[in-house]
């Protein structure tokens, strides 16, 4: 007897799952964040970008990770959807002589000012369809005339092979919240047609380390192999 097909339906994410989520990693398990894992090399690899006193927002900072390195270089603000991630970042940088500002879009808040540069690391793919507009005209907005944007996002993930089934809701979903996927073309194509100008998109490894794991990377595309992180950076016009 054949079996009946898997009709599971995915799970529908709203904001407060999302908030829920997202608290759970800041108060249980804040090593897995991805700029706890990486944001040294995620530094290395971007500061070029940036020009030595350009004010930055980490847009979407989680637990301030990122922030906190970014803060030894430059004054700069933090900003993410999550209460419970802003202040998970307040105790870790609350008191910083460079710090211009923690945000909660929970609790209404949105970033004051401009800057000369944004970071978006690991976002992107997390944002809800019906807010991708709204993000990037605030991403838009929030950045000076030039300003720069700097954009990570897993690169071509296979979602499908990170889904996994909740067995109290019966619904599926990606482990990490993820919600699309992008290669080198379509992460510029997307961000050209919301209105930014493409400096550079490329691939990269950010955990390597070694000048092996570095070289690797380099020869990765080149033998048709993929890098697993995908970098945008573009021009506010």
């Amino acid at each position: 007897m054949d079996q009946a097909p898997d009709r599971t339906e995915a799970l529908e994410w709203t904001n407060q799952l999302v908030g829920k989520f997202w608290a759970h990693y800041a108060k249980h398990r804040p090593e897995d964040y991805f700029t706890y894992l990486f944001g040294d090399r995620l530094i290395a690899v971007t500061a070029p970008f940036l020009t030595p006193k350009a004010t930055v927002l980490d847009y979407g900072c989680g637990s301030a990770f990122l922030l906190e390195r970014l803060l030894r270089q430059h004054k700069a603000a933090g900003y993410d959807w999550s209460t419970e991630n802003i202040g998970a970042a307040a105790s870790r940088v609350g008191r910083h002589r460079n710090l211009l500002g923690l945000y909660a879009g929970e609790r209404g808040e949105r970033p004051k000012g401009q800057y000369d540069a944004v970071y978006f690391v690991e976002t992107i793919e997390h944002v809800l369809e019906a807010q991708l507009t709204s993000t990037f005209a605030e991403l838009s907005s929030l950045l000076a005339p030039g300003g720069t944007l700097i954009v990570t996002t897993p690169n071509d993930e296979d979602l499908q092979a990170q889904t996994v089934f909740c067995p109290c809701c019966e619904r599926t979903f990606h482990r990490w919240q993820h919600l699309r996927s992008f290669t080198e073309r379509s992460l510029r194509e997307l961000m050209e047609q919301r209105g930014f100008s493409t400096h550079v998109v490329f691939t990269t490894d950010f955990s390597a380390k070694t000048p092996w794991q570095k070289l690797k990377t380099h020869l990765r595309p080149r033998l048709g192999r993929k890098n697993p992180h995908l970098v945008y950076v573009g021009k506010k016009i």
